[in-house]
């Protein structure tokens, strides 16, 4: 971020980063232990199995604190350049490309792999390759056509580019007024998601659309990453409104977030109304993230340095955790003994932890690497 924030908000957002990430592998080899075992369709399974499958089998919640923490990241380099009166549009872009696309190019590359092993998230893929989904990954447009096999994950980093072009337009649009730029965006957004569901629901038209899907998606989500944006906007006012009580009260807010989201799995209400749901974790989220300085992060010597590796294991751990965890399931499957494969939670604990094992050695470093070319080449941009 070009304007830093305060060292406990950093280390929060860095350690939240983390263990989101790590929640969302988490929630994918238990979803997949369980599949294997009952199969993909939730009413085949038990009633015990299904709940646990709409709550620690579900990382919803985890990626709507993704965007939130995004749109505060975005916010701040965008409002950093803009003080110094350093913006460029071309600059701006080659940033965003070059965070997103290089891990995101070799998480496309392993789900090539899986899909070559017949290997699928959800289902079995079929027999051609998806070109459709290939192509549209390459764009970062995927979210309009459904994600390439073995690369489910990947809608999410689609949803951030289409962000990262419409903030700044309609913060530019309303001459860096960011509350109405956020008004602006969330109206937008409200418009336009009202629109489809009265198509879907009121004329019985496009219902299986992709790309209605993926525009519904993208706008039903972009709220929650507004409010990050917003937050950044306002973030020295926003530290100091948030008193300790409501801090604590951010964990209950974010805690029936999570509990709306698994009601609505377990009840299998359809997916667009588990993303509308995605609206219920902003009060928490931004009470928790406002209230960092109540951690006291920055006093603790030992976390400050786990915190910053949480953060720098995020994204590789979020954009290659499933194509990882298919190729280790592939093996495990083939090698294991039943007393493993035929337990979803031994075996969602055993693939877990090698999964876990295998991104915290290489994670980090494939992140430390990726962003020192980064910079390195914006710096030469710069220059230029």
């Amino acid at each position: 971020m070009s304007e830093r924030l305060d060292p406990d908000s950093e280390l929060l957002i860095d350690g939240l980063r983390g263990i989101a990430a790590v929640m969302v592998l988490f929630s994918h080899c238990l979803d997949l232990a369980i599949a294997e075992k009952f199969g993909w369709d939730y009413a085949q399974s038990p009633t015990g199995w299904r709940m646990l499958r709409a709550t620690l089998g579900h990382g919803g919640f985890w990626v709507w604190a993704f965007f939130m923490i995004s749109g505060i990241c975005i916010h701040r380099s965008i409002l950093g350049q803009f003080r110094e009166g350093s913006f460029s549009w071309w600059r701006y872009g080659l940033a965003r490309v070059t965070r997103i696309y290089p891990l995101f190019f070799l998480g496309l590359l392993l789900a090539i792999v899986t899909w070559l092993l017949h290997d699928d998230f959800g289902g079995s893929p079929g027999a051609d390759l998806p070109w459709k989904q290939f192509l549209a990954s390459l764009a970062g447009l995927h979210i309009l056509t459904a994600s390439f096999p073995g690369f489910e994950t990947s809608w999410s980093l689609s949803c951030e580019l289409i962000y990262y072009l419409a903030w700044p337009i309609l913060w530019f649009g309303f001459a860096g007024n960011t509350s109405r730029a956020a008004l602006g965006g969330i109206l937008g957004s409200l418009l336009g998601t009202t629109v489809i569901l009265i198509v879907w629901k009121v004329f019985h038209r496009l219902e299986t659309s992709s790309l209605v899907d993926g525009i519904w998606t993208t706008g039903v989500l972009f709220p929650v990453w507004i409010c990050g944006a917003w937050m950044a906007a306002h973030w020295q006012q926003g530290r100091l409104a948030v008193s300790r009580h409501f801090w604590l009260v951010s964990f209950a807010l974010c805690l029936c977030s999570e509990l709306l989201l698994a009601t609505l799995k377990f009840r299998q209400y359809p997916g667009w109304a588990i993303q509308l749901a995605g609206w219920s974790a902003i009060p928490g989220l931004m009470f928790l993230l406002s209230g960092a300085r109540h951690l006291r992060l920055s006093s603790l010597p030992a976390v400050v340095p786990f915190c910053r590796w949480l953060g720098r294991l995020s994204y590789p751990c979020y954009i290659l955790h499933l194509q990882l965890l298919l190729l280790i399931n592939h093996g495990v499957d083939r090698i294991a003994p039943t007393s493993i494969t035929r337990r979803p939670l031994v075996h969602a604990g055993t693939e877990f932890v090698l999964v876990l094992v295998l991104l915290a050695a290489i994670g980090p470093r494939l992140e430390t690497s990726f962003m020192a070319w980064r910079r390195h080449l914006l710096m030469k941009v710069s220059a230029s």
